[in-house]
């Protein structure tokens, strides 16, 4: 008998209002389970301390991060910064923000260098106090012209993100859940373990309204429109951004926002893990400078027994079949020739060896998969006299087979995109600046279950910024979303943006705008199943948003969002196999509540956050599957000069996993904590830094999706040697 919780109406469970308070009682308990590994960790504390290779005159990891700004405080976009002591160079991204961690010997002298304003020479000791570059604008001498910069510019049009974090070096090895519980609003789907495949939604919608972008590549697959995260390694998973539904950036199917995921900006280092079910892990970074051209090379690989308990039916049963072997490797590169180009891209391919586990109710101890993931970018970008331009080409390659000997199943997928993406800014006026984008994707599919398919898609913007003051911007878009023999759709969107001068409110921001996706190739033709009568969604997106700047108490953030959906596609049970189909009307309304803190002087990091969503399938007139009604999550992070504490709580309310008859089957409310400690030590030849890491602190049973328990409590014991420059000679450097 398959037992299964039942609600017709479900509510808050009584432990999200007391869970903050239960993580301590649970802390001898774990001592008591897991004293071996303790006393481990204790005892190589202990001799490390105590080690007489220790030096004194060395500096732990530091994280060196800022913006460039003109003297008016707006963002100076694409600024080369070159530490010269370290011989590593960083590019501010178009909203002139950058981020390094530095292994400081001695305090450094970074280069600041941009077309268009004057050369400086900083310290590391200045970027510290004050994380802000200012650089003065200068006369430029183009051809046969000088231009004046001005002082009211507007680097790009992206909105700041709602959120971002960089992992600090001391958090060890974070598995992608606990960094992207930082993000108001998400919830993450699991089949289950480290082999699971993993994806992840916003606001209770499909995951495939959630652009996910490594290193501005984009993760999605034309297969399905999801981002498996489960194939990005986690050494690659070093800092995130989200920024929600923005009318400049979003193309197609981004209704839910973006999220930027980056690699880590380490100097050269090597990091090993291991801990709970069998899991063991190893990174090697290096980097290499030839020729004026930065280059980091990382490899690395990752093995997870994955078998551990799970209750049931008031019995413990194991979860076997469910392990992992991950390799990877990756290079960046940046190349700076002028002040006024730059040369950057990546590249990184990860292949996946995973059993698969199977329903919790009908164990699968046979069934394996093995895929590959191909990520590759370059960028070229230059300045000119009336602004920047960018040209972005990507390559996405991915290659699945899965066995099902119980089914007799052997299948096939190999799904392939080239991305070609211009943009370019230009400064018509001082108070008017065009953008405009091209952005082209020729999609192929060769599979078992779908067969083969091609499809180019397109999307034309053309975006003119009014910014009649310094304070105000008015931002209407104009897009055309075209496929020669498939559909071509207009749509328009307006963006208001006003920067106050009064009070501790910093921004206000209000837009409307139409997203356009068509069907994935799943959804049209997978077999059984497919429904190549399907319509393309089309949803209107609602925002108002409030920042306040409380320093020195951090940021706060206000934000209303209203999504309303024609021919939403979900996929439901049909007979004895799945189907997609079209609701003809949804909508989903989420209001959240965002606090973040920075406190250098007190060595002190912190967020919190809650979302309150209110999702509606109108044809049932039911909330929408998996969708919260309530997310939350808190964390604070304390990096003393040689140690770092980190503390996370998150919560996730109740969701709908299936429509049932007379009642509903559903998914538990779940909180969970995260807590590590890590320690840096300053050797001879770099640092070494231990962090233990627990994970699920209080050891909770539960699923993201229905039938596939999560593990429960998990220690995880991580070491990193960063390498000291000054022993690796004039070559060693970090590429971003």
């Amino acid at each position: 008998m398959i037992s299964l919780i039942h609600r017709t109406d479900p509510h808050s469970s009584p432990t999200l209002r007391r869970g903050f308070f239960m993580a301590p009682g649970y802390l001898y308990t774990c001592y008591l389970q897991h004293r071996r590994l303790i006393t481990y960790v204790l005892l190589s504390y202990f001799l490390i301390s105590n080690s007489s290779i220790l030096a004194s005159a060395t500096h732990p990891l530091d994280q060196v991060q800022g913006f460039t700004l003109d003297p008016d405080g707006q963002p100076i976009p694409f600024v080369s910064l070159i530490f010269q002591h370290a011989n590593i160079a960083l590019l501010s991204d178009a909203e002139g923000a950058f981020s390094v961690d530095l292994t400081l010997l001695q305090e450094d002298s970074i280069a600041v260098r941009r077309i268009g304003y004057q050369d400086r020479i900083i310290s590391t000791y200045e970027l510290r106090l004050e994380r802000r570059v200012q650089l003065s604008p200068t006369v430029l001498p183009l051809a046969s012209v000088q231009v004046q910069a001005t002082a009211v510019t507007l680097s790009g049009l992206a909105q700041p993100a709602i959120t971002s974090y960089n992992k600090p070096a001391g958090s060890g090895v974070l598995e992608q859940h606990t960094m992207l519980q930082r993000i108001p609003g998400i919830t993450i789907r699991s089949y289950g373990g480290p082999a699971g495949i993993s994806t992840l939604s916003m606001d209770g919608g499909p995951s495939s309204h959630t652009r996910v972008l490594w290193e501005d590549i984009e993760l999605n697959s034309a297969q399905n429109g999801e981002a498996d995260l489960s194939q990005l390694p986690l050494p690659l998973l070093e800092s995130m951004q989200y920024i929600p539904f923005d009318i400049s950036q979003d193309h197609v199917g981004g209704s839910d926002g973006t999220i930027k995921l980056g690699s880590s900006d380490h100097v050269d280092h090597i990091t090993a893990s291991s801990g709970s079910f069998g899991h063991r892990s190893f990174d090697l970074n290096l980097g290499h400078q030839f020729s004026g051209i930065w280059t980091a090379l990382q490899v690395g690989r990752r093995q997870e027994a994955g078998d551990y308990p799970v209750a049931w039916n008031g019995q413990q049963h194991p979860r076997a079949n469910n392990d992992l072997d991950q390799k990877f490797a990756s290079l960046h590169y940046l190349s700076l020739p002028r002040p006024d180009l730059f040369l950057r891209g990546s590249v990184m391919v990860s292949r996946q060896s995973r059993g698969v586990a199977g329903l919790l109710w009908s164990p699968d101890t046979r069934s394996h998969r093995d895929d590959q993931l191909l990520l590759a970018g370059t960028t070229l970008g230059w300045v000119h006299a009336r602004g920047h331009t960018q040209c972005q080409v990507t390559l996405r390659n991915s290659v699945e087979h899965y066995s099902n000997p119980y089914l007799n199943i052997d299948s096939h997928h190999r799904v392939s995109s080239i991305q070609s993406q211009l943009k370019d800014k230009h400064t018509l006026s001082n108070s008017l600046t065009l953008f405009s984008m091209l952005n082209v994707v020729a999609d192929n599919i060769a599979s078992s279950a779908t067969d083969d398919h091609q499809r180019l898609t397109g999307t034309a913007a053309l975006t003119p910024v009014f910014q009649p003051a310094s304070w105000i911007s008015l931002i209407p878009a104009f897009k055309i979303h075209f496929s020669p023999g498939l559909y071509q759709q207009t749509t328009t969107n307006l963006q208001l943006r006003v920067n106050p001068v009064w009070g501790p409110l910093s921004n206000l921001a209000l837009s409307r705008g139409d997203i356009y996706k068509y069907p994935s190739f799943n959804d049209l033709y997978w077999t059984p199943g497919g429904n190549p009568n399907l319509k393309p969604e089309l949803t209107s997106v609602t925002t108002a948003q409030l920042r306040f700047d409380l320093r020195p108490l951090g940021t706060l953030l206000l934000q209303w969002q209203h999504k309303a959906s024609d021919n939403l596609i979900q996929w439901m049970p049909v007979h004895s196999y799945w189907q997609p189909g079209n609701i003809q009307s949804a909508s989903r309304e989420s209001r959240k509540l965002v606090w973040q803190l920075e406190q250098p002087r007190w060595d002190l990091a912190a967020f919190a956050h809650l979302s309150l969503i209110n999702t509606r399938d109108h044809d049932r007139d039911k909330r929408l599957r998996y969708a919260p009604d309530r997310t939350a999550a808190a964390g604070l992070t304390w990096s003393p000069d040689l140690g770092e504490f980190t503390l996370q709580y998150s919560a996730v309310s109740e969701r709908i996993s299936m429509y049932d008859y007379p009642v509903d089957t559903i998914l538990k409310a779940t909180e969970l904590w995260y807590a590590s400690l890590g320690h840096n030590w300053d050797l001879n030849h770099g640092s070494l830094i231990l962090v233990l890491a627990i994970d699920n602190l209080t050891n909770v049973s539960y699923e993201t999706i229905r039938g596939y328990p999560e593990p429960g409590r998990t220690f995880r014991l991580s070491t990193t040697f960063s390498f000291n420059p000054q022993h690796l000679g004039s070559h060693t450097h970090a590429a971003h």
